[in-house]
C-alpha cells in the first residue's frame, strides 16, 4: 500500500473513524468487554475492504496492543460495571486474605509499564509502549513498514474503536 493522500480519502470514505471523546470511552474498556475473536473478525472484514492484506506480523503489533490495554490500562467504565466483577470484588473485600484479581496487577504482562486511564486515551503515551515492545525489530520502522497511515491510527480504525487523543502528530504530518 502506498502513502499518499487519494489513498487515505478512500480509505476514510469506506471506513470513517470513530470520533467519540475517548475520555468516555476508553479503548481498554471496549477491548476487554469485547470478545477478541469478534474483534479480529471486524478488522478482518475492514481490512478486506481497504484491500490491506493482515499478515501474521500485523497480527502479533494488533494482539500486543489489545493484551496491553486488556491488563495494563486502568480502565474506567462508561456509565456501565461488568456486575459480575464487581460482586465479586465486594465479596472479596469482606474476606480477609482475599485474593481477587481485580486488586491485582499482573505485572508479568505489563513488563512496559502501566498506563491510568488519562493516558490510555493519549496516542503518544500508548505508541511509546509499542515503541519499547517492538524494539528489537526495528522499532518505528517495523510499526509504520506494516502499517504505513500510523498503528494505532489503523488499528484502532479496523477494529472501530475510538480514536485517541493526538494521533495525528502535527509536527510531522504523520499519524501515530
Amino acid at each position: 500500500m502506498t502513502i499518499n493522500h487519494e489513498n487515505l480519502d478512500k480509505i476514510l470514505s469506506k471506513l470513517s473513524p470513530i470520533l467519540l471523546p475517548p475520555a468516555e470511552y476508553p479503548p481498554a474498556v471496549i477491548v476487554r468487554d469485547t470478545p477478541r475473536e469478534a474483534l479480529l473478525d471486524r478488522m478482518k472484514t475492514n481490512a478486506a475492504e481497504i484491500d490491506l492484506t493482515l499478515t501474521k506480523e500485523h497480527f502479533e503489533v494488533i494482539d500486543f496492543l489489545f493484551d496491553f490495554y486488556v491488563n495494563c490500562c486502568e480502565a474506567i467504565d462508561p456509565g456501565y460495571t461488568a456486575q459480575k466483577a464487581y460482586w465479586e470484588y465486594v465479596d472479596c473485600t469482606m474476606v480477609e486474605n482475599c485474593d481477587n484479581p481485580i486488586d491485582q496487577a499482573d505485572d508479568q504482562n505489563c513488563i512496559y509499564g502501566q498506563l491510568d486511564s488519562r493516558e490510555a486515551t493519549n496516542a503518544y503515551r500508548v505508541f511509546r509502549i509499542l515503541l519499547k515492545a517492538f524494539s528489537q525489530k526495528g522499532g518505528s520502522k517495523h510499526l509504520y513498514k506494516l502499517f504505513p497511515y500510523g498503528p494505532l491510527f489503523t488499528i484502532h480504525l479496523l477494529a472501530q474503536l475510538p480514536r485517541l487523543r493526538n494521533d495525528v502528530n502535527p509536527h510531522f504530518g504523520t499519524a501515530y
